[in-house]
């Protein structure tokens, strides 16, 4: 456990990697957890020190009822890099944690040696839909009590068209669940807090944060069609590259789904690294 922002404790994994390595500090989506970069650590910790950490309100770290905002998340993550001696760590951010890791390169950037921002921080939900819409498209699933089985199930259908469900990946969604002794489970992130975080990720505005960039970046934008991608997230790569124009940042596609780290890790792992070995740090 490392201590965050007003003293809250977050569970964090460290990977020494080797001696003199640069950093890596790897930030999960909502309602995710620290297990969804755990196909990605062996190869990455060949080359880096990598750190990665349950972020408040999810997987084991402490629950607090506040604190959601983005303020309050950037300060986690820097008390997490500080904490673990990580330096100036390439930050990588998953989903939501793309929007942490955007906030973080803008706010700090002589904090990090550069950020990556994987399929998030691209579009404004604040310009597509007003927040009532997206609280109740947004909403999670009301999972608390059915049957871990019949959960570890539903995974087949949902995802077995785009990746493999092995076990491994059955324990990586497994573990954003707590499953109870008579066999049922709940979200270990509250509902309020899902709430909390939403209503922040609906007031972003990635495009002005994006105008801002000073550090290295690289966004990769999931595309999981064989052709054009949808023209929101079209025309939202398109701002952001005319927004970075002239700065250190690159946007790329990759084919898959929203959830790359676990559709394709050894390619994902593949792209961090030759980024973060460019990274002026």
């Amino acid at each position: 456990m490392v201590v965050g922002d007003g003293g809250v404790r977050l569970s964090a994994r460290i990977l020494e990697g080797p001696r003199g390595a640069s950093g890596l500090l790897l930030l999960h989506g909502l309602a995710s957890s620290q297990h969804i970069w755990d196909q990605l650590l062996p190869q990455l910790a060949r080359r880096f020190r990598v750190v990665t950490y349950d972020a408040r309100g999810h997987g084991v770290s402490a629950k607090p009822n506040r604190g959601y905002g983005f303020d309050h998340m950037v300060a986690d993550a820097l008390a997490v890099a500080e904490a673990t001696d990580l330096g100036r760590p390439v930050v990588c951010g998953h989903s939501w944690g793309a929007m942490v890791t955007l906030e973080l390169a803008v706010r700090h950037p002589r904090a990090i040696g550069g950020a990556v921002a994987i399929d998030g921080a691209v579009r404004a939900l604040r310009e597509e839909m007003p927040w009532h819409r997206a609280k109740e498209i947004l909403a999670p699933p009301h999972l608390a009590g059915m049957a871990a089985e019949e959960f570890r199930a539903g995974l087949h259908p949902l995802l077995g068209d785009s990746l493999e469900i092995t076990p491994q990946v059955e324990q990586q969604v497994l573990s954003v669940m707590r499953v109870r002794r008579d066999g049922t489970i709940s979200p270990r992130l509250a509902r309020s807090n899902h709430f909390r975080i939403l209503r922040a990720i609906w007031e972003q505005q990635p495009h002005a944060l994006w105008a801002r960039m000073q550090v290295p970046a690289l966004a990769i934008v999931a595309n999981a069609t064989a052709g054009r991608a949808d023209p929101l997230t079209s025309g939202a790569v398109v701002q952001v590259r005319k927004l970075t124009r002239g700065k250190p940042v690159r946007v790329e596609w990759m084919r898959g789904i929203h959830d790359l780290p676990l559709q394709h890790p050894g390619a994902l792992a593949n792209r961090i690294e030759r980024f973060a070995e460019t990274a002026v740090r």
